[in-house]
């Protein structure tokens, strides 16, 4: 059985993908609407798109991809 993924739990996945991302000026808000949740990107205090939006572990798992996506963009290739 999977691990229960609470709001915490996704909030704290995008602390972490920000910890990333922090050179670009933008960051990633998880917010909870209608019954979803919903991954927000800003810049500075404007909101400029919703990325996407679902369940906890929906987005939980979105942030983990994104972060993956961002450590083998950075890693040096196998020569």
């Amino acid at each position: 059985m999977s691990e229960r993924i609470t709001i915490t739990d996704v909030r704290e996945r995008a602390i972490n993908l920000n910890r990333r991302i922090v050179s670009t000026g933008r960051h990633v808000q998880a917010q909870q609407r209608n019954g979803y949740v919903a991954l927000d990107e800003y810049q500075g205090a404007a909101c400029i798109r919703t990325i996407t939006v679902g369940t906890k572990r929906e987005v939980a798992d979105f942030l983990y991809a994104m972060m993956v996506g961002i450590d083998l963009s950075r890693s040096n290739p196998i020569t």
